[in-house]
């Protein structure tokens, strides 16, 4: 009877996995990810590289395009697996970009693709994926 409800479960989470979204988009460990959304150009860049899980780590994001005044929120997240909520308040820095401190945390299954949502205010909602190192 285990062994059959282990199987199903397997099955079932392979056929809820939609594999085709869950891939990597960028590199941030070679430097910013970039979306554009309209005419906004947004850029995702963390350090220290390489990025790695349980370390705090400096998020910052750079708008071009958009006069926005922020604060934003970036929100992370793990493709296919409820991580917890984990958010970073970016602040507007001098130079223009917001920036703040986060950590990502470690799969328990050594999974390292990890995903960065932003909302800038007028403009929309950006998606960025990028795989963490352990």
């Amino acid at each position: 009877m285990k062994k059959t409800a282990m199987i199903f479960i397997s099955v079932l989470m392979l056929v809820s996995y939609p594999l085709r979204s869950h891939a990597a988009d960028c590199d941030i460990d070679r430097g910013p990810c970039v979306a554009i959304i309209g005419k906004t150009e947004v850029r995702l860049d963390i350090s220290p590289k390489p990025v790695k899980t349980m370390k705090e780590l400096f998020f910052v994001v750079t708008v071009k395009g958009a006069n926005v005044r922020g604060p934003l929120l970036l929100e992370l997240s793990m493709p296919g697996m409820y991580m917890g909520r984990n958010e970073v308040a970016l602040n507007k820095d001098p130079e223009g970009s917001f920036s703040g401190r986060g950590v990502i945390p470690r799969c328990p299954t050594g999974r390292k693709l990890w995903q960065a949502d932003v909302t800038i205010p007028g403009s929309g909602r950006l998606t960025y994926r990028f795989n963490v190192d352990r």
